[in-house]
């Protein structure tokens, strides 16, 4: 992005290196698919007739769709978080979820979007009010320049605002230095002003517009007042950068594919209507003379029935119609095979999305301890707890809360343990809601061949049993 390679000249010459390269183009990338809407992808020409018409291409969104189901995984509202007792409890809770900060409702958001773009940053300061605040800043406005490792420890957030006068517009750029070192947290706010708007311009006074903010600040502090999520991903597109990467990175081609075969199967019933093929001259109807001597035209088509289609060379020929067959469930396990791999590839494994013509739901409410998905969730929680952790610790230092113990307890009621799982198939066999081919192959995890041998063994040994007692059998094998 021009501003950013601007940016990152300019604050060079003060001896500031910033991390740009091309994240930030990838970012742009990843925010469309998010939104649903990517320029060179959904919008496309299609020559009809000899001439061009713009089409649009539509879209399942499984980007948006992937990002709110691994949210969930990691925070839910029945999401806890406890102090060393109940008062010290209740004084967070009122900073967190105060009018301005909406924690309950605003952290979920934050993290989603923060998945889909790559990172994103939580900032806490005091308004001029004396509030402790916490802004929610994603990714695309944070550009590092110290950091060890992944370990970020010093970074700007960028945000603009735009003033016209007589015509003109006058671009404004806040950049904002956060930096934390040997126990110390740093803040610095500059001003910069330009007439065009890829470039920073020249650095005014900051309080000429903001006479109420603060300029700079030092706080001295075991923790610092920033806090960087982002998946637990290795960056494959700069291998060197602290930056993370969007969750939809790797899928893009996949999601694709999955908007080509949708928007097919979507054709499938605009296209594969039922025609009925009429003379042109039909069509145009024909001139009569009435009892009073006017004269009206009569058609012997609607012509505005879209089941009607008029074509030369019909003259004398009878309505011919055309009855297309549709190829509905062809496209329905297409997709549903895309979507396999989109999910396995996510993390989510194989199976959790299911597509039935109408919406794309998923496989099941709750997920075992051994699935993919769990282990996904484990995986991220580690970098959304330590976030947390945090930031609460800075929000009880800010707010003079004491307590000796932080305690995130997650929500577990998405995830169901072996023996529950077990305890319920067991359960769907005895009333005839599942067949015991099923149970060893879910839950005992045998192939479909071995399974069915299984049951083999089984049903030879109740026979033999019977027999040896007197009884003939008769029971079907299963």
């Amino acid at each position: 992005m021009e501003l950013y390679n601007n940016i990152q000249s300019v604050l060079s010459k003060k001896g500031i290196n910033l991390v740009v390269g091309n994240i930030y183009d990838l970012m742009a990338i990843w925010k469309q698919w998010y939104r649903g809407n990517v320029n060179d992808f959904h919008y496309y020409n299609l020559r009809v007739n000899g001439q061009e018409v713009r089409c649009e291409r539509k879209t399942m969104n499984m980007p948006k769709k992937i990002c709110e189901d691994i949210t969930k995984l990691l925070w839910t509202e029945k999401t806890r978080i406890e102090l060393s007792n109940k008062g010290a409890t209740k004084k967070l809770w009122e900073v967190l979820d105060s009018k301005e900060n909406s924690f309950t409702v605003n952290f979920p958001v934050f993290l989603e979007k923060s998945l889909a773009i790559g990172d994103g940053a939580l900032i806490e300061y005091k308004d001029k009010n004396n509030k402790t605040i916490i802004d929610y800043v994603l990714g695309d406005v944070v550009i590092p320049y110290k950091y060890t490792n992944s370990y970020i420890n010093g970074l700007i957030t960028v945000s603009r605002f735009v003033e016209e006068t007589r015509k003109k517009k006058v671009y404004y750029t806040h950049i904002t230095y956060h930096e934390y070192q040997d126990g110390v947290y740093r803040k610095l706010n500059e001003l910069y002003k330009s007439s065009i708007e890829t470039e920073l311009g020249k650095e005014i006074d900051f309080n000429e517009k903001f006479p109420d903010i603060q300029e700079s600040e030092e706080i001295k502090t075991s923790t610092p007042r920033f806090q960087i999520v982002k998946p637990n991903l290795a960056n494959n597109f700069d291998t060197e950068s602290p930056k993370g990467i969007s969750i939809l990175a790797n899928s893009i081609d996949r999601f694709k594919s999955i908007d080509t075969k949708y928007d097919s199967f979507c054709n499938e019933f605009d296209l594969g209507k039922k025609r009925i093929l009429v003379d042109q001259t039909a069509m145009n109807g024909q001139m009569t003379v009435d009892e009073e001597g006017n004269q009206r035209l009569i058609q012997y088509f609607d012509a505005n029935d879209k089941a009607y289609v008029a074509i030369n060379g019909m003259e004398g020929q009878p309505v011919k119609e055309i009855d297309f067959t549709l190829r509905a469930q062809e496209h329905i396990d297409s997709i549903n095979a895309e979507l396999n791999w989109l999910s396995s590839n996510a993390g989510l494994g194989s199976n959790f999305y299911k597509f039935d013509g109408v919406s794309t739901k998923t496989a099941t409410e709750v997920i075992s301890e051994n699935s993919d998905a769990f282990r996904t969730k484990v995986h991220y929680d580690i970098i959304v707890n330590d976030v947390v952790y945090d930031l609460v610790k800075v929000i009880c230092e800010m707010e003079g809360i004491k307590t000796n113990k932080i305690t995130i307890i997650p929500d577990d009621s998405i995830i169901e343990d072996k023996n529950t799982e077990q305890l319920r198939a067991q359960q769907e066999v005895s009333q005839g809601l599942r067949s015991k081919k099923s149970y060893l192959m879910d839950i005992k995890g045998m192939s479909e061949q071995e399974a069915e041998e299984e049951l083999q063994k089984i049903q030879e040994e109740k026979m033999s049993n019977q027999e040896a007692l007197g009884f003939q059998s008769n029971v079907d094998e299963e």
